[in-house]
This record gives structure tokens, C-alpha cells and sequence, in this order.
């Protein structure tokens, strides 16, 4: 697990995305790495809260560092409290080390500069990597470093094998819109602010279709589906903070569907590009 962080995203909700961060854990504990853990939005609750259906809990080994809202804290003895940080709707952010394995939920700060500055805590408490259950429209603090994003998928995206494998491509495909390289620039540079949203592509689709076309990071473009490819085979696309995929993996068992595994795997690789993984099935492609 190399890099400062690695950060899992999901493609859609019940993506596979805590599966895949418990499994980076389980991988660190058996190899005898310390790490640490915190959470882009609240995960690792027992049962969802809009439709009540069961949920992977989150477990810590003794010896992991941990950032959560001090709401969740566990009445136990499992936490040695090392110190606190921002405020949110939770309590403030409490840095613990874990003294006894146990089962927890996880909230970190509500604000992007806040995750960034637990992150950078966790860091400075702990010699091995910073393991994060993210969210895919809160990552932005996370870009520009060397900090590594793996993209969860699966059923929960697509009743087909080729649905999943599409989701995963445009997903990977807008979070590694390359780095601004003045070098390379075109004639024409236009900076976009804020959100790049429909509105914005089909201007920039009239208007700029020789430019070269600046987001601050991945995470600004709200452009979906053919409009997204239509604008990134119209337009040199870039970002002034790039972020740094480099795997995804997968999962076969949706709410309503189940695809064959080994299939899928393959069919998310060859989509993306990158490592693909199903971590429950012990698969690689």
C-alpha cells in the first residue's frame, strides 16, 4: 500500500467500497503494517439508514490509529485517546490509537480542509499508510499529492456485466483527467472555475472546441455520460491538482442482481485499464 493515503471511492452506494477498505486493513494486520483509518462521510454502521439492510462493520485491530466523531467513540476501553481536532454535527474529531480489537463506526470532519488536516494528523501519529473510506464528490482535498484512489464497483451500478464495466470507465476516466502542462497547451486556455456542469460542456462544446479547457481537480467536473465523452474528444481536458487511480475493484452481488465474478473482474480491467480486484472472491485481473 504504497503512497500517503489510499482513499476507496465508490461508483454507486453499496459499491463495495467498505468491503474493499476492511480488506486493505485485513492486508496491512496480516503483513504487520501500522496504519491508520478515518471516514469521508459516517460508514461501518450496522444497518443502513435509509432501507435498514445489514451493512459491513468496520474492525480494528489492536495497534491501528483512528479519527471519529467523538459521538462514536465506543464506551469501552478499546481507545487510548491521543488527541482531538475539528468540530462537526458528531463532536469534534477524536484521534485515539486502538488498544483492544473492536468493531466501530466512522465519521471524520465535515469539511474538506478538515479531512485534510486529519489526514495530515493521522500521519504524524502513525509510521504506515492512511487508509480512507471516501466519498467521490469529497475527495478534493486529497488531489495534487501522491496520495492513492481506488475505485470501488459493482452490481449496485448496473444490472449487466457491460453497465458495471462503462460505469467503472467513466468514473476512472474523470478522476484521472491529466495534470495542466503549459508545455503542451493549446492555442486557446480557458479556466474553468468552480463546477464544470452540462451548461459549461455544451458552451465549451460551440465555443472552445480547439482550447485547451482547465479544471482546479477532477472532482469539478459534473459532466456525465456521452456528454462527457463527447467533450473530452472535443476539448484538451485537464486539472491544475490531478489525483492518482490505480485500481478498482469489484463486486458481484447487487440488490437486485448477481453477475458472474470472474467475468466482471475482467470486464472492469480491460474497461479501465487498471488492476481489478474482488476481494470476497480472491480474483485478479
Amino acid at each position: 500500500m504504497r503512497g500517503r493515503s489510499v482513499i476507496v471511492v465508490g461508483t454507486a452506494k453499496n459499491a463495495g467500497k467498505t468491503t474493499t477498505f476492511n480488506a486493505l486493513r485485513a492486508v496491512a494486520h496480516r503483513s504487520g503494517t501500522t496504519i491508520a483509518v478515518t471516514s469521508i462521510g459516517r460508514d461501518g454502521e450496522a444497518f443502513d439508514a435509509l432501507d435498514a439492510a445489514v451493512k459491513p462493520r468496520i474492525r480494528l485491530p489492536a495497534g491501528t490509529f483512528v479519527a471519529l466523531a467523538a459521538a462514536l467513540v465506543p464506551r469501552s476501553p478499546a481507545f487510548a485517546i491521543v488527541g482531538a481536532g475539528d468540530d462537526g454535527a458528531l463532536g469534534a474529531t477524536v484521534f485515539a490509537r486502538v488498544v483492544l480489537t473492536t468493531t466501530c463506526e466512522l465519521a471524520g470532519p465535515p469539511t474538506a480542509r478538515g479531512m485534510r488536516r486529519t489526514i495530515d494528523r493521522l500521519h504524524a501519529l502513525c509510521p504506515g499508510p492512511v487508509i480512507v473510506d471516501g466519498a467521490i464528490d469529497r475527495i478534493a482535498p486529497l488531489a495534487g499529492g501522491d496520495d492513492a484512489v481506488i475505485v470501488a464497483t459493482g452490481a449496485a451500478s448496473g444490472a449487466t456485466i457491460a453497465r458495471v464495466a462503462e460505469v467503472a470507465a467513466e468514473t476512472v476516466a474523470r478522476l484521472t483527467v491529466p495534470a495542466r502542462d503549459p508545455a503542451r497547451e493549446r492555442g486557446r486556455v480557458v479556466i474553468v472555475t468552480g463546477a464544470l456542469d452540462a451548461r459549461d460542456a455544451e458552451e465549451l462544446l460551440r465555443d472552445a472546441r480547439a482550447a485547451t479547457v482547465v479544471v482546479e481537480d477532477p472532482t469539478r467536473i459534473a459532466v456525465r455520460g456521452a456528454l462527457f465523452a463527447q467533450l473530452r474528444a472535443t476539448v484538451d481536458l485537464r486539472c491544475e491538482r490531478p489525483l492518482r487511480v490505480v485500481a478498482c475493484t469489484t463486486s458481484s452481488h447487487g440488490r437486485a442482481t448477481t453477475l458472474a465474478p470472474r467475468e466482471l473482474v475482467a470486464a472492469v480491467a480491460r474497461a479501465t485499464g487498471l488492476p481489478a480486484f474482488d476481494v470476497l472472491a480472491d480474483l485478479v485481473a
